[in-house]
């Protein structure tokens, strides 16, 4: 019998043909054998005491051994048609047995197959997923992950990405001084009021960093409608929020400055009003795209995909792997199974020759324990007779 998957690919075997999966031998195959051969060399042992202690007790002599009865032959056929009934009875019990177990066997085959089946279709798929991801990102939208991502290397990540978090850590030391002048009133104590700028600049940058991935996130998978009318109105919010801290910044440059007690001047003096608004607009508006393109270009949702299906690929490229495992095994056990039934009659007859030889091993070890018994050469004479004539009746039944 064969038991192949015909519709699977192999995985971490190769087979002659296409599409089945190479079985395994069993790490057991079965064996239900409730039959054994007695123990011949043990048999003959005693045989051959029991021979030599009959000749000694004097119940058998040269003159029995002349005539050619022995009547130990007869207890030995006696016992060797009880173990040939035994044989044909346990060897009846054991097919039984054996279509049994080879019944369930094909049911616990058909499952094994089945799961492998399944496991080793969502790997395929998983596969070709990745496959289809596994190209780099030409333009925001198209769906693909990065060439760092593609690479696995941390040395292209750090390259490619400190140079815009050091513009972000330079954005953020500029801002801080700036707003702590803004904000100089606000706190009870200059370590309050450097908390409060640092916390503002931070926002500041944070808030359309954060956009700026959103935002990109957008690009990549589509959003609704009002998922769209929801960024313009984060935008729209953020452009009066950045209004608001220019017109803060804009009192504070026009606001008199005040060194030892003495009023020195704005630090705008000589500067109009529009001038100096339009100049603040612009150094935030710049700050936020800086910082909002930086975090659309630093996130691509791809990426993380990627990275979730080749995780997911590996989990399933191993339990496919257990799981043909499982099915190899299940499948040689079988066959082992169906051989087992094949060879019924083969093993009977084997079983018969076995048997009939034991005990022929056995009537010449008597014999051979009886002449050591006599020490008489004459009585060795009539003994290799017995046997050469037991043998030829042997030969002439077969």
């Amino acid at each position: 019998m064969r038991f192949t998957r015909r519709h699977e690919h192999n995985h971490g075997h190769e087979s002659d043909e296409p599409g089945q999966v190479t079985r395994l031998a069993p790490a057991v195959a079965y064996d239900g054998d409730l039959y054994h051969l007695p123990d011949w060399a043990q048999r003959r042992r005693e045989e051959r005491e029991l021979g030599r202690a009959h000749a000694t007790d004097g119940q058998i002599d040269t003159l029995t051994l002349e005539t050619g009865s022995v009547p130990r032959f007869h207890e030995l056929e006696d016992e060797r048609l009880a173990e040939l009934a035994q044989i044909e009875h346990l060897t009846e019990r054991e097919i039984q047995q054996a279509r049994a177990e080879f019944e369930t066997q094909k049911i616990k085959l058909t499952e094994s197959q089945r799961a492998f089946g399944e496991i080793r279709q969502a790997l395929d798929d998983s596969q070709r997923r990745v496959r289809e991801l596994e190209q780099p990102s030409r333009r925001p939208g198209d769906g693909r992950p990065s060439s760092i991502a593609l690479s696995g290397s941390r040395w292209p990540v750090v390259r490619r990405w400190l140079p815009a978090a050091l513009l972000l850590l330079l954005l953020l030391i500029v801002e801080v001084p700036i707003l702590y002048q803004v904000i100089l009133n606000w706190g009870d104590s200059v370590a309050m009021t450097a908390l409060l700028a640092a916390g503002a600049a931070l926002i500041m940058l944070v808030a359309p960093h954060m956009y700026g991935r959103t935002f990109r996130a957008w690009q990549e998978n589509g959003s609704p409608a009002k998922g769209r009318w929801l960024l313009i109105a984060v935008a729209l919010v953020w452009l009066g929020l950045i209004v608001a801290v220019a017109v803060l910044r804009r009192e504070a440059l026009v606001r008199p400055l005040v060194v030892d007690g003495q009023e020195i001047g704005p630090t705008s003096s000589g500067v109009g009003l529009l001038p100096t608004m339009i100049l603040l607009l612009a150094l935030l508006v710049a700050t936020a795209l800086i910082a909002a393109d930086l975090g659309r270009r630093m996130h691509n949702p791809n990426d993380r995909r990627l990275r979730e299906l080749r995780a997911k690929r590996d989990a399933e490229a191993l339990a496919c792997a257990a799981a043909q495992a499982d099915y190899q095994r299940d499948a040689g056990y079988a066959e082992s199974v169906a051989q087992y039934l094949q060879a019924v009659d083969r093993r009977l007859a084997s079983r018969t020759r076995q048997l009939d030889s034991g005990f022929d091993s056995l009537g010449s070890a008597y014999l051979g324990g009886v002449v050591e018994g006599l020490h008489d050469p004459e009585a060795a004479s009539w003994a290799e007779r017995i046997v050469a004539r037991r043998r030829a009746a042997d030969t002439r039944g077969a």
